[in-house]
């Protein structure tokens, strides 16, 4: 009886810190708005760096009027996949707290794997309107 009192109390302590804080968190399990979209979060490729999809970025918001954001990942997204789709999963919280009705991602080459890594490992594909891979290698190269 007491535990439950506790979990209760607890429950109703976040729920206010979380109302008065003025944040708003990511949406339920599948839950964007599908009717309202946010901000496109473009996630480069490797070695890409910010600046080779600045371009894209540009025509969709002179096409769409939302909000872009090319996404910095360290070394230019030469690093670790896995902590990339952190970086990604961290831009698209922040979206949600600033008050994004919903977030499309689109991964350009191995962008597109993070993004990939994202939706499998973060939960990403309940919170994405839509993930877009451009150019993707899914299967690996054997170039690499």
């Amino acid at each position: 009886m007491l535990t439950s009192v506790a979990v209760v109390v607890v429950a109703a302590v976040a729920a206010t810190a979380i109302a008065a804080s003025g944040t708003k968190a990511a949406p339920e399990a599948g839950t964007p708005d599908q009717n309202k979209p946010g901000p496109v979060l473009l996630v480069p490729g490797y070695g890409g760096g910010q600046g080779a999809l600045d371009e894209l970025a540009a025509r969709i918001r002179q096409a769409t009027g939302r909000g872009t954001e090319v996404l910095t990942l360290a070394g230019d997204g030469t690093g670790d996949l896995v902590e990339q789709a952190a970086v990604l999963a961290d831009a698209v919280e922040r979206a949600y707290a600033q008050g994004a009705p919903s977030v499309d991602v689109v991964g350009y080459s191995a962008g597109g794997v993070v993004a990939r890594l994202w939706v499998s490992r973060e939960g990403g594909g309940h919170q994405a309107r839509r993930v877009v891979t451009l150019g993707a290698p899914m299967h690996g190269t054997g170039l690499a």
